[in-house]
């Protein structure tokens, strides 16, 4: 199987924590397992190139993040086999041709997430997630899209058809390193980073579609209730790793992709950084992640670990991680027989300029056979495993 194949490379959102670099580990991983058919559970599917990666592999995919982004995306390329007919325009190029055909207009993310003008902008009392042109053209193509779905023009899957193409040129196109708590003061800071993509115009193409020949669904819930419900052949499990939540990092993709268009601030009052960012607070109440916490996340690892219906259970997670590593291998070998896949992984950066003091971190991929029965050193070889892959880091720097 290609890993750099196009399907799984193509519009693939910026996403801190994604898994596009470790594919080959992650492949690594199933192939230990023996199998290449099967139901393959992405219990935190995010930007769902894991999912993509199995369903490529022959698995029969369910992938599941409550994010409202997540959902629209994996339900084009996870649950979509094929191109939907968009019978009403003749197919689905010209359903896309039509929204890039659009005049922008200055609705809700232009007024809220823009500068006024482009070249003259105040970044005092302005927002600049967004050139005011891109915005403009974020505007009208999400409004087309939502008349379109209200007139019955468009289905529910032909929605997501189109609206998972904006929401990645929503997250390419915005002028941040990658997340939305914050922006760029002036386009691409102070060093100018990435003007290509951030003042570059938002241009919609339509998604790569993968054939399986199998029944794929997309769920949004939360995972808890999940393990119960579902049995499975594989369970991969790559939940957020430290204190930072993805319903507040990706607020502007689920704006997008709800519309619902929370009453914010137009314009910077000074009251802190929810004010600046002018983030949604649904995810408070509705999206808050326990294994976002030093307090909650082993807890609610065990827990959903425990209840787990898999034959065989993957679990991607960093040196880095808020649970230690020990912790998180002793919780994983009460379910079976423990073994991991291991390797050194370059940090994020905000930068190309801005370079870490720890530019590689260890990520590992654990794996368990439910259906053997653990070994009484299994944790102390795979931590050491992990160890001296960190110790080897730590010496090369």
């Amino acid at each position: 199987m290609r890993l750099d194949h196009p399907y799984l490379t193509d519009q693939l959102i910026p996403y801190i924590g994604n898994k596009r670099k470790l594919l080959p580990l992650i492949h690594e991983a199933i192939l230990r397992t023996g199998l290449s058919t099967g139901t393959f559970l992405d219990v935190f599917s995010g930007s769902g190139v894991v999912a993509r990666m199995a369903k490529m592999a022959g698995f029969k995919v369910i992938a599941n993040d409550w994010e409202p982004y997540s959902q629209i995306i994996n339900r084009t390329y996870i649950e979509t086999n094929t191109p939907p007919p968009f019978e009403y325009f003749g197919g689905i190029e010209r359903a896309i041709g039509s929204l890039n055909e659009l005049v922008g207009v200055r609705g809700y993310i232009a007024t809220h997430y823009c500068p006024a003008d482009d070249d003259k902008y105040d970044v005092a009392r302005e927002r600049m997630f967004y050139t005011q042109e891109n915005g403009r053209r974020i505007d009208a193509i999400r409004e087309q899209i939502k008349e379109w779905r209200e007139d019955g023009v468009i289905d529910n899957v032909e929605e997501s058809v189109l609206l998972a193409p904006l929401i990645y040129q929503a997250s390419y196109c915005s002028n941040t390193s990658g997340v939305f708590k914050g922006f760029h003061c002036g386009w691409g800071g102070a060093t100018e980073t990435a003007l290509y993509r951030i003042r570059s115009y938002l241009t919609l193409r339509p998604p790569l579609f993968r054939d399986n020949g199998l029944q794929n669904l997309v769920l949004k819930e939360d995972a808890s209730v999940l393990a119960d419900n579902l049995d499975c052949d594989i369970a991969y499990l790559d939940p957020p790793y430290n204190q930072h939540q993805y319903g507040s990092n990706y607020h502007l993709l689920n704006t997008v992709a709800l519309w619902d268009k929370p009453p914010i601030n137009k314009h910077i009052s000074g009251n802190g950084t929810r004010d600046k960012a002018a983030i949604r607070l649904d995810w408070r109440t509705q999206r808050r992640s326990a294994y976002c916490y030093k307090s909650s996340a082993l807890n609610a690892y065990s827990d959903l670990i425990g209840r787990l219906r898999a034959r065989w259970i993957m679990v991607s997670y960093s040196t880095d991680g808020i649970i230690p590593v020990d912790d998180l291998l002793s919780c994983l070998s009460e379910r079976g027989r423990l073994d991991v896949v291991v390797k050194r992984y370059k940090r994020y950066r905000v930068s190309s300029q801005r370079p870490s003091p720890r530019p590689h971190t260890i990520e590992f991929v654990a794996i368990v056979d439910t259906q053997t029965d653990g070994r009484q050193d299994d944790v102390s070889r795979a931590v050491k495993v992990i160890l001296s892959n960190e110790a080897a880091t730590t010496a090369q720097r």
